[in-house]
């Protein structure tokens, strides 16, 4: 895996090089390559997911590309599998990308995937695709729109204590229509589909509120969100009595204590710097009761022998706005090393 690829998510101190690789191993399977699917797969492809299939038994009609927009007018009549698979691993060919041309039924096999992605259009599926993730404890982001209207949640109703997507609709309506009949602007379907992925990514790294139970709905019309946090329902006949329990599918990146200059100054501290040259001429530090050094952060791993790693001396990285400073002090603390943290830039 070529990390390069990566490296402007890697830049956020939430991201791990450890999560990336992380994610690389997880095998994801999407429901559906219509509005909803064409939206996230780019997006959770060029991510760095390591294995995603894709599941569609449809072929694309006119109708569907004012919102299926990784389809051509030439494509029409072909699998939307096939080449929602193709446009993916052409996106990015470090991944591996696989087709499956059939619907989803009770019988389908999900052993092998990590998560399921439900993109589908229809109660029936949706359903199908709620008994399989209890059944086999798997995951499920679902996604739905209609008209101007959209919904993007989280469930993992094999444990005991998360909701299934029938602790959110106990009853299914029999008049709800799909995009065939009630109609939807292209928008509200890529919107959707982009928070579905979004959700995607911030559950797997466990990024701020993205958990199961999570609820959102978008009102794309009056520009509106709702966001709910749905309650596991003891008395559902689908995932009541479970007794399992939630378990993250890729460990949580631990953050490197942020202090102030204040509070690091109470302490035995060396500052090491890890902006490059002209922004300290720019901007020095001032008021550091320890050493201040220079090792700007592409050059730290060869130079981590000079920093005092086996003293209770706290080593405090700092760079322009906390990005660098977290990603060195995660670089010392995956490799053993204690005593670190990173100084509040902005408590200078």
């Amino acid at each position: 895996m070529n990390l390069d690829r990566y490296e402007r998510q890697l830049a956020l101190p939430e991201i791990s090089e450890a999560q990336q690789k992380a994610l690389y191993d997880i095998h994801i399977l999407i429901v559906g390559a219509g509005g909803l699917g064409c939206a996230m797969l780019p997006i959770l492809a060029g991510a760095g997911i390591g294995k995603i299939s894709i599941m569609d038994n449809d072929a694309i009609s006119r109708s569907n590309l004012h919102r299926q927009t990784l389809y051509k007018d030439t494509d029409i009549g072909k699998s939307k599998a096939q080449l929602a698979a193709q446009y993916a691993q052409k996106l990015n060919p470090d991944i591996s990308i696989h087709a499956i041309e059939q619907r989803a039924n009770k019988n389908t096999n999900i052993y092998e995937y990590d998560l399921i992605l439900d993109g589908t259009d229809n109660f029936e599926t949706k359903t199908t695709l709620n008994a399989l993730s209890i059944a086999h404890k798997k995951p499920l982001i679902s996604a739905a729109v209609q008209q101007f209207s959209g919904q993007a949640s989280i469930f993992a109703g094999y444990a005991k204590d998360q909701p299934c997507y029938h602790c959110l609709f106990p009853e299914l309506p029999s008049d709800a229509c799909n995009c065939n009949d009630a109609g939807i602007l292209g928008s509200v379907a890529n919107l959707a589909g982009l928070w579905q992925a979004h959700l995607t990514l911030c559950y797997l790294l466990q990024i701020g509120e993205a958990k199961p139970g999570l609820v959102l709905n978008f009102d794309f019309k009056n520009f509106r969100m709702q966001h709910l946090k749905l309650k596991k329902d003891l008395s559902c006949k689908h995932c009541g009595t479970q007794e399992n329990h939630y378990t993250p599918l890729i460990k949580e990146n631990k953050m490197p204590e942020l202090i102030s200059l204040e509070k690091l100054n109470t302490m035995q501290h060396i500052v090491v710097d890890v902006r490059a040259d002209w922004e300290i001429e720019q901007d020095p530090i001032h008021g550091a009761n320890g050493d201040i050094i220079h090792i700007e952060l592409p050059t730290l791993p060869s130079k981590m022998n000079t920093l005092p790693l086996d003293t209770e001396t706290m080593i405090a990285f700092v760079c322009a706005g906390n990005v660098r400073s977290a990603q060195a002090a995660q670089m010392l603390e995956s490799l053993g090393h204690k005593n670190i943290c990173v100084l509040d830039k902005f408590s200078l």
